[in-house]
């Protein structure tokens, strides 16, 4: 009986999914998802009040996150904050989380200056001067620093692959599921285009 492959998404994160499309071929295979840090974020409506950034939300920007950088991986290309804002469907939210993970070490920006820009529109209190700073920063890219990734608690799913979709066991003790689910989609999605 041989071994159950392991499709790992850090490792995706860096060299393409050519190979997670081998793997999954396998009836049974399993998927390492990450810990991604899920700081509080709180962002400012254009009515000046603050909102808290809830649970779906935050799996919402981790699935972009994910997807944007599995695409930009395939194609050999480095994802854009644009890209990543366009799958979260909130560019000032986008703006908190991927500066927050810029602080924390986890991305890294090709120019510190665009990515000062970013976490300088995730923390502005006018609207008018959130969105001088998000147009300078649309077109930075980024990268996600994959050994740091590999270093975050992580869960390995079982999973299956049926008529094109991946359906997995999201029996988790390092993640939230919802994290869990969101990083299998983005595979999932990322495979299906």
């Amino acid at each position: 009986m041989s071994a159950t492959p392991i499709v790992d998404i850090a490792k995706l994160a860096g060299t393409g999914i050519e190979e997670a499309r081998k793997t999954i071929e396998a009836e049974r295979f399993y998927i390492r998802v990450y810990a991604l840090p899920r700081p509080r974020l709180r962002i400012r409506s254009p009515k000046k009040r603050i909102i808290d950034v809830d649970e779906g939300k935050l799996a919402r920007l981790e699935y972009a996150l994910i997807r944007s950088i599995l695409e930009a991986a395939s194609k050999g290309s480095k994802p854009s904050f644009k890209d990543f804002a366009e799958l979260a469907g909130d560019y000032k939210a986008a703006a908190a989380y991927i500066a927050a993970l810029w602080r924390a070490g986890l991305v890294e920006f090709d120019d510190a200056s665009k990515a000062a820009e970013i976490y300088a529109a995730a923390v502005s209190l006018s609207q008018k001067g959130y969105e001088r700073k998000i147009a300078r920063a649309l077109d930075a890219t980024f990268t996600i620093k994959t050994d740091k990734l590999a270093e975050l608690p992580a869960d390995q799913l079982l999973c299956i692959r049926r008529e094109g979709k991946i359906y997995c066991r999201y029996i988790v003790s390092n993640t939230a599921r919802s994290q869990a689910k969101a990083q299998v989609r983005a595979l999932s999605d990322t495979l299906a285009s």
